[in-house]
């Protein structure tokens, strides 16, 4: 099929989805593993924590920096993200003629990692990349799946039985596809991606406890050194600095939606100076903690989604 045949039906999918896109920002479907994100207008860049998913750009144009790296994805193209990742972003191509807009599906990790058992060296090899971040082009087989995942959106009986299946043809196309072999790698037991992503889920989890390095790498089986470079070589970015997005990412969530103030947010996420909390948020988020969540209250809650997708 041609390239302007497929963006023709993308066209066409992304015009079925505008009834549903009723404000700015985050739309959490009725299918809890798919989101829609609509912007108008291009934003500046902000902080974004990454979770594990695959967004696919329906209109518009999207930049992401990881550590140095830019990354660039466009209408046709989908966002790979096989790791949480703290990144910036911003939306770079959009007008209230044309907006952006963005899908994201959430993976389920264990029925990956029985897909990746099942295809074996069916999966491509990886490619070399600079960036945990990847761009990938999307097929007719990937549209014909996007196609079918929304028109379920308004059918939520339907969605019960054959969403599942469509999320695991997905993750099916994406194992085949040309980032086949990165999200095995993140997902296959024992590869050094796998084990990075192990740590990761480590800190998240002891996100209020102190970092020692050693100690995390001694819990994924690497030397401290090995474990340094490649924890660095995924997330452009080192453990401790990693730590610090994760804190003052969920601080900011605890002060917005659970009415939390500055103290008692920065001693829950394991700070124990509100000066050197205060310090720390205002260099990521370009404000004190109360300027900032004042200003998110004054705007729009959903924007806390921070532009995923």
């Amino acid at each position: 099929m041609s390239d302007q045949y497929l963006a023709r039906r993308m066209a066409d999918l992304t015009q079925r989805l505008l009834p549903l896109l009723t404000k700015e920002d985050l739309t959490q479907t009725a299918i809890a593993d798919i989101s829609l994100m609509h912007l108008s207008n291009p934003s500046q860049a902000r902080p974004i924590i990454y979770r594990p998913a695959v967004c696919f750009m329906l209109q518009g144009a999207k930049e992401l920096l990881v550590g140095n790296t830019k990354v660039t994805y466009e209408q046709m193209n989908y966002l790979l993200i096989p790791v949480m990742l703290p990144v910036s972003g911003r939306v770079s191509q959009a007008s209230p003629d044309k907006p952006y807009i963005g899908l994201s599906f959430n993976f389920d990790t264990a029925e990956l990692r029985e897909l990746i058992l099942l295809l074996g060296d069916r999966i491509p090899a990886t490619v070399k990349s600079q960036s945990s971040l990847c761009v990938g082009k999307v097929d007719s087989e990937m549209l014909q799946l996007l196609e079918r995942a929304t028109e379920l959106l308004e059918k939520p009986d339907d969605a019960e039985v054959l969403f599942p299946l469509i999320r695991r043809e997905l993750m099916y196309r994406l194992l085949l596809g040309e980032l086949g072999g990165l999200l095995r790698d993140f997902n296959l037991i024992d590869t050094q991606a796998s084990r990075i992503a192990q740590a990761i889920d480590i800190i998240k989890r002891r996100l209020h406890e102190p970092l020692r390095v050693k100690d995390l790498a001694g819990a994924v089986h690497l030397s401290e050194s090995a474990f340094y470079q490649a924890f660095k070589s995924v997330t452009a970015m080192s453990p401790i600095q990693f730590q610090k997005k994760l804190r003052l990412d969920e601080a900011r969530r605890i002060m917005l939606f659970e009415g939390s103030d500055v103290s008692t947010a920065c001693y829950q996420v394991g700070y124990e100076s509100p000066s050197q909390f205060s310090r720390e948020y205002s260099r990521l988020f370009g404000q004190s903690p109360k300027a900032d969540i004042n200003e998110f209250r004054v705007t729009s809650e959903s924007s806390y989604a921070q532009l995923a997708g």
